[in-house]
Order: C-alpha cells, then sequence, then structure tokens
C-alpha cells in the first residue's frame, strides 16, 4: 500500500482541499481517508461551485475513491448526514462507498457545552466545535455512547462501519491521506502553546490516526501560502508580524479584496507575514516531497488565475525564488486562485 499526504505547513487554511480535489481527480487513488474532522473546513470547488466540508474528505469528487473517516475522526452525526445530502445533491453517488471506522469518536452536546463553559474562544480563539472536549471524555474511558461502534445511530441511517485499517491494508494499492488544521497549531510541537488544537497536525500524527505505518507513506504534499493566518481573536502570534487585509490589498494591487472568513465559525482571519523561522520548523517536522504554494495571488493579483510559471510577474517568481534559496527546497507547485484550473506544476 503506498499513502500519499497533504499536510498544512502552517496553520490552517493554505488550500489543502485544492490540493486534495486536484490529487483526487489526477491520481484516481483506491480511497481517500481523513481524520481530525469537525473543527477544520476545507473548501473546494467542483463545477464550478463551492463545497465547504468538514468531515468527508474532499476526493468524494473522483467517483472511483472509496472514502473513509478513520479511527482518529470525531463526528457530528448531523453535520454528517448533511454533507453526504450536500454530495448527492451535486449528482455524485457517495453512501455505498463511504466508509466510517468502528473506533471513530461522536461529538455530543455535552462536548460543545464543555468548551463553552471553559470559553476556549475567548482564551485562546478556539473553534469550540466540541473535538477538544470530545476527545478528553474519549480518554477518560467512562461515559457512552462515545465511538460509532457503541450506537446503533449508523446502522439504522445505512451507513457502512467497519475496521477501515483492515480493509485499507488488504483492498486498497494507493491512498490519498487529508491532513487538517496545521502543523503550527499542534498541541505537542507547536512553538506557540497553547494556542494550539487539541491534536497532532504533522505528518507522523495524522498517519498515526489514521492507521498508517512510516513505512506506508509514500509522498508528502506540504501545503503552505504566501502570508499565514490565524482564526479572529485572541488565536495567539506566529513568527511574523500581523498585518491587516488593508494592507494586503495594497500590496497585491487588488483594491476588491476581501477579508477571509474561516470555514467553521465564519470569523474573520488574521492574517500575518510569511516567517522563515516557522516554516523552518514545519520543515523539520514533516520533511515533505512536493512543496506546494498558495495564494500567490496575494503577492501580485495581477497574476490571478495563471496556469504557467514563465507568465507569472517578476515580483511573484522573485518571492519563490527566496524562499526556495533560503530553505534550500523546490516549490513544485503553485496555485494562483480558487479554481481547480488555478495552478502551476512546476
Amino acid at each position: 500500500m503506498k499513502v500519499d499526504v497533504v499536510v498544512d505547513m502552517q496553520y490552517g487554511s493554505t488550500a489543502k482541499g485544492k490540493v486534495c480535489a486536484y490529487l483526487a481527480r489526477n491520481k484516481n487513488y483506491d480511497a481517500s481517508v481523513r481524520v481530525q474532522s469537525i473543527q477544520a473546513g476545507h473548501t473546494i470547488y467542483h463545477k464550478g461551485k463551492a463545497y465547504k466540508m468538514r468531515t468527508i474528505p474532499c476526493a468524494w469528487v473522483n467517483m472511483n475513491t472509496y472514502i473513509i473517516l478513520g479511527a482518529g475522526c470525531f463526528i457530528d452525526k448531523q453535520l454528517l448526514l448533511d454533507e453526504i445530502k450536500m454530495i448527492q445533491d451535486a449528482g455524485v453517488p457517495i453512501k455505498q462507498r463511504l466508509m466510517i471506522d468502528y473506533r471513530a469518536t461522536y461529538v455530543v452536546s455535552d462536548d460543545y457545552k464543555q468548551e463553552s463553559v471553559n470559553q476556549l474562544t475567548r482564551k485562546i480563539g478556539s473553534t469550540s466545535e466540541g473535538a477538544g472536549a470530545s476527545l478528553i471524555r474519549k480518554i477518560w474511558r467512562k461515559s457512552k455512547p462515545t465511538r460509532v461502534c457503541d450506537d446503533m445511530w449508523a446502522y439504522t441511517n445505512g451507513l457502512n462501519v467497519i475496521d477501515t485499517i483492515e480493509f485499507m491494508n488488504k483492498q486498497c494499492n494507493t491512498v490519498l491521506l487529508e491532513g487538517c488544521q496545521g502543523t503550527l497549531l499542534s498541541v505537542h510541537t507547536s512553538p506557540y502553546y497553547p494556542f494550539c488544537t487539541s491534536r497532532e497536525c504533522t505528518v507522523s500524527g495524522i498517519a498515526s490516526e489514521a492507521g498508517f505505518s512510516p513505512k506506508d507513506i509514500s509522498t508528502i504534499y506540504g501545503v503552505f501560502r504566501t502570508y499565514p493566518i490565524r482564526v479572529g481573536g485572541n488565536s495567539g502570534d506566529t513568527g511574523g508580524a500581523e498585518l491587516s487585509w488593508k494592507e494586503i490589498a495594497e500590496r497585491s494591487g487588488n483594491d476588491r479584496l476581501i477579508p477571509e472568513k474561516t470555514t467553521v465559525t465564519n470569523r474573520e482571519r488574521r492574517i500575518f507575514e510569511f516567517s522563515d523561522e516557522d516554516f523552518q520548523r514545519s520543515i523539520w517536522l514533516n520533511k515533505p516531497d512536493v512543496y506546494c504554494l498558495a495564494f500567490l495571488d496575494y503577492v501580485n493579483y495581477g497574476d490571478y488565475g495563471k496556469n504557467k510559471y514563465e507568465e507569472l510577474s517578476e515580483e511573484s517568481q522573485q518571492w519563490i525564488t527566496r524562499v526556495e534559496k533560503a530553505h534550500q527546497i523546490k516549490i513544485g507547485w503553485v496555485s494562483t486562485g480558487e479554481q481547480p484550473e488555478h495552478i502551476i506544476r512546476r
């Protein structure tokens, strides 16, 4: 089995979903698996329409790929049903090829309440979607139903509950592992604790939660952006100075730039200067084989939508060259916009 992994090298919202959907369309994986759901949203475009995914992997766009919610998933029941319906309404069959690991965990109403009581949004800018509280409840191993196999809900809705680790090892030759959130938000290795998430978002962390051996990993795609973001509110620092959206608009020459908002909470994101120190730390933690740069149009809006490297502005090419030389890497993929065709493979 060969597993390709897509990992976020910053703080989330680096266009991982776009990279996953692109890979799924072009490499025809047997399966795609996601862990660490609920609090992370990935936006992709399918036939010109935007889809915001918080549970189901973005590879659903390929109808020949099994879609798997791995052992490390945290699932909101209604959200999952809503996403299934959304995909079916798009004319894409999903239910029969969707596999849920029996060890995956439910997020229940008490988990949302617990994070609200602890005021995590005010204290650390948390999305307060219940994932951290649900993880704590799972670790305590006291209350039920905790896991999918402890409840009849999935079965009564006709969902496939299986041992996904056994399934992938026996039935799949190629798998895409879709990472969530960002490396520098990892609970153990982030330099910005406690302003982090409740999980480990590195390649090693997400592979472990999906049940993969390090020997399974074939190619690591590290996704990053020109100006990293953090969620709105008291969400902590980065290695770069905080900027305003007005400054980004002026630098890029895009006087119509609309401030980004988070997929899950709809809060305005905070945006920062690129940090070489942060980026180098992420390289150490992930060691990608392919570096994927997104939001190049934030450097020069004139490059929006371009799909040939030689057509990029001198300013954008200089930005890429500087980062490559500083970190002794080669940036293989460049995204210049949100649509699937807005990508340059060098």
